[in-house]
This record gives C-alpha cells, structure tokens and sequence, in this order.
C-alpha cells in the first residue's frame, strides 16, 4: 500500500510539473497551477503577440534579440516539438489569421514602427508590453524633438504602439492623456496642417506631354537615346493619366494589371480597383477612363498579357518617375506619387463637383481630406466669391 501510495504521489508530481513546463511553454503563464484563468488567457495572448512577430525573417525585433541576448519569443523552431504555438495553432495557422486582421500593407508598417519602438523601450531598460503611457508618450516626443518626424509618422508609430496592444488584450496606452498631449503637441508645433503634395492638374499633364518624351541627362552625365527617352516619356504620360483619370493611389497603381481594364466601343474605359486603402473588405471599386488615357496605355502595351503589370513599377518608383517628370516639364519641386490624385480633386472641385461626389470618385471614406485638397477651388465657389461676382455684375449693368 506504501509502496502505491509512493508511485502515486511520484506520478502526480510528475504530472505537475509537466503541465507546470507545458504552461511556460504556452506563453509565460504563471508558475502556478491555481491561476485564473483571466491571467494564463492574458499571459498567452501577450506570447502569441510576441511569437507572431518573430515569424518574420530577419525583422527588427528578432535582430535585436539577437544582438541582446535577451530571450527571444518562440519562432517556427523555437515553438514546442509537435510545431505548436501560444495558441495551440501551428505557427502558419498563426500567420494566416494575422493576415484577416488589417491590410498587408497596413500590417507591414505596423509591424516596422513596432520593431522600432521595442528597440527603443530596450535600450531604455523599459517594458514595451505592456508599454506605460508615459514610455509612450516620451518615445513619440524623443521621435519629434530629435529626429525630427513629422506629426503624421508620430501617428503612424502610435497606431501600431496601440495595435500590438489590442492584439494582447491589453489597455492601449495611446488612449491616455499623455499620449494624445504628445501628438497634438507635435501637431501644433509642426504647424498645425502639413504641407500636402502639389496638385497635378490638367494643366500640369499637358506640360509632361510637351517635354516627357525628351531626352534626360541620368546621374553619370549621359544622354538618353532618343528612343529610351520616347519609351519612358510614354509610360509617364500613361501613369499620370490613368491616376488622375482613377484618382488612383500609387499602391493602387503599382497593383494594376492589364485585365483590370476594360475597353468600350466609345473608345472610353473602366478600371476595376481590386483594393484600396480605404477598402479593407476587398470589395472593387470601378473608375472612368478618357479616351485619351486608354490610347496612351495602349502604346505602351506592346502585347503585353492581362496578368502583366501594366508599369511594372515599385510605389518608390511610380512616386520617383512623377516627381523627375514634372521637374522636367519646369513645374518646380513639391511634387509626389500622391499628386495626379490630389490635382484630379483639385480640378473636379474646380469645375462644380461637389464634395459627397468628390468623395464617391476618390473613394474618401472621410470628407476631411478631400475638403482640404479642394479647400481653394471651394473658397472660389463659396458664399462671398459669388457676392462679388454678382456685384461686379450689377456694377457692369
């Protein structure tokens, strides 16, 4: 009988301190076999976070573990024998419904400006999860005064400081009062509202036509060929074209295929946006496209299949080759990837569109920017605009 109650105690603490090592395993659940359930669920999801992160090859936060030697969270290999993780899940499965969470884009920043602020928090011996909010809120002001980041990156950064947050359950600390202090601060002393990208208006196209396809100088002194310089003064022409004919982002351009537009009889188009920014959903949004847009994207075919990228350019690049084609057309600097879209706004607003319709065509979620892009062609339709226009008529009578 002693010798039974023995092995049973035996196999008992065995058992015990199996599942006291599986709970560790599962993500810094506390070393106690009573604890409720609220903790070991807390203590996973903060794992999960951490573990979901370090799938990434050769990310930041991995890197810095690296370099620290501080303990890393659980990757592919890392996770127990069977390939399980926090969850339960195998790593993949992991990845696949981080995937459903934000857009991969979005996703992609996020988990940047999350590396970078984990390096941060490192370095000054602080927690970043759960991250207190004055940590926060020194980190985006140390961002600001020394790095000098515009408010807008400041945000960008808190966004993803509070995302990580959410995804562990945890109070986000970018809701505090310090925080928000911060941001608003950095937002008054940057100016109030930063300085957008110069519209690139009708106007403005029809000065790229005349001077696009002209030989350029490169880096090195040399002169394009006059037909390099015919192929890419063509593509430049397209480019800006169909995004101001879409009031297309440039992420949403560098996506285009050939198959996302469709030829008419009347010589006009559609496009078929397949994301946006605003579109989390993946629902497709269609555009109108002139005539002369489609026959500018048709030169640069060259029986290209509907799979192909219609510029097989990166968004670095689309922004890169806008700002040099309008340099070169004498339009001046203050131009980017975002203008064919802001000076498409600017020229509807113009010509008596009014915002919700605006809206609808840019796929503006929000009235607030496309008001703020429009806010001068609306001043010159607005209240007082037409008093003097109408006095300055009876004045003539």
């Amino acid at each position: 009988m002693l010798q039974t109650q023995h092995s049973t105690c035996e196999s008992n603490a065995a058992s015990e301190a199996e599942t006291r090592q599986a709970k560790r395993a599962c993500g810094n659940v506390p070393d106690r076999l009573d604890a409720p359930p609220h903790e070991i669920e807390h203590a996973a999801n903060i794992r999960l976070v951490k573990s979901a992160l370090s799938t990434r090859r050769g990310s930041g936060i991995g890197q810095d573990e690296r370099r620290t030697g501080k303990e890393s969270a659980p990757t592919e290999r890392q996770s127990s024998p069977d390939g399980s993780a926090s969850a339960g899940l195998p790593m993949k499965d992991i990845d696949r419904l981080r995937e459903y969470a934000i857009a991969e884009n979005t996703r992609k920043n996020y988990e940047a400006q999350w590396g970078r602020f984990v390096g941060w928090a490192r370095s000054k011996d602080v927690r970043e999860l759960p991250a207190e909010p004055k940590v926060v809120a020194a980190y985006l002001a140390e961002r600001f005064e020394k790095q000098r980041h515009k408010p807008a990156t400041l945000r960008l950064a808190a966004s993803a400081i509070g995302y990580f947050h959410r995804m562990a359950r945890l109070h986000n600390p970018v809701e505090s009062y310090d925080v928000r202090s911060v941001l608003s601060g950095a937002t008054r002393k940057a100016g109030g509202i930063q300085k957008q990208a110069e519209g690139l208006t009708e106007r403005d196209l029809d000065a790229i036509k005349k001077t696009a396809c002209e030989p350029r100088r490169g880096r090195g002194g040399l002169r394009e060929k006059e037909s390099t310089a015919r192929r890419r003064g063509e593509v430049d022409i397209s480019m800006v074209s169909l995004m101001r004919d879409g009031l297309l982002r440039v992420s949403e351009a560098a996506a285009l295929k050939y198959g996302d537009l469709e030829a008419l009889e009347d010589g006009t188009g559609r496009l078929l946006i397949r994301r946006s920014k605003t579109d989390q959903e993946g629902e497709t949004a269609t555009a109108f496209i002139s005539r002369s847009t489609m026959e500018a994207i048709e030169r640069i075919r060259n029986g290209a299949s509907d799979e192909d990228s219609v510029f097989g350019l990166s968004r670095n690049q689309i922004a890169n080759r806008i700002k040099q084609a309008a340099r070169s057309a004498g339009l001046g600097d203050g131009f980017s990837g975002h203008s064919p879209r802001v000076g498409m706004a600017m020229d509807l607003a113009r010509d008596g569109c009014e915002l919700p319709r605006l809206m609808a065509a840019g796929r503006w979620r929000s009235p607030m920017m496309p008001a703020h892009y429009t806010r001068n062609e609306s001043a010159a339709r607005g209240a007082v605009a037409q008093y003097h226009a109408a006095r300055e008529g009876r004045l003539r009578e």
